[in-house]
């Protein structure tokens, strides 16, 4: 699919900074949205914005279509409210082929192991997608579980950050270093670092998920109760 470019200004909204995109998504690729988090409908698109590579996705709001840009991408981008950027985007496909498939097969294709993270992640209640550090992140009511990375830092993996309960880290690794092992930044706090190109089983990385979302959801819940203590 080649991309669809125009100029546009940046403008800043009470949910972030976003720029008007000129056509309807819809109609334009021929796709209906989906679902990006609770309540909330679009189509994830990459490309360019005055060069700088990005994903981000298209939204509708007042009957007129949004491209969301995060503080990331503003600032890499060098983005001022007002100004007038280069934008070229393309609809990310949503075929997620991957998620029925029983492995990843170890070719190093990081768009359908995000694909397949995407679906299971998005799954789960109360989730949501949001691009950080220049990659996709996912969280439960604004919390962070997971995060996917592509040859981060060129360390030539395709893997996924989650975070886990005490210990599980270290067993992890020592019974499965092929899978699993400990990632920086993070490692120190438990989490542990699943890679998505050696054929871990699709039930594996579900599991592994799934336990990531549970800690952070119920340490939420934990907050909020000792909040409402007198």
């Amino acid at each position: 699919m080649a991309d669809d470019r125009f100029s546009a200004v940046l403008v800043e909204g009470h949910k972030g900074c976003a720029f008007e995109v000129p056509f309807d998504p819809a109609e334009r690729w021929g796709a209906a949205p989906v679902r990006l988090r609770a309540g909330r409908l679009g189509h994830r698109v990459a490309g360019k914005v005055n060069g700088v590579a990005f994903e981000s996705a298209v939204v509708a709001r007042s009957k007129k279509f949004w491209l969301l840009i995060d503080d990331d991408v503003r600032q890499r981008a060098n983005l001022e409210i007002g100004s007038p950027a280069k934008i070229a985007i393309r609809l990310i496909d949503h075929a997620i082929k991957a998620a029925t498939k029983p492995v990843i097969k170890p070719a190093g294709d990081g768009e359908a192991a995000l694909e397949l993270v995407r679906s299971i992640c998005l799954s789960l209640p109360d989730t949501a997608e949001k691009l950080a550090w220049g990659a996709p992140t996912f969280r439960v009511h604004g919390r962070q579980f997971a995060m996917f990375l592509n040859n981060h830092h060129g360390d030539g993996k395709v893997a996924l950050w989650c975070a886990a309960p005490p210990g599980v880290q270290q067993d992890l690794v020592a019974a499965d270093p092929k899978h699993f092992y400990v990632p920086p930044y993070v490692g120190v706090g438990g989490w542990v670092g699943m890679r998505l190109d050696t054929k871990l089983r699709k039930g594996a990385i579900a599991a592994i998920i799934e336990q990531a979302y549970r800690m952070i959801a119920e340490k939420k819940k934990a907050s909020k109760g000792k909040g409402s203590r007198l």
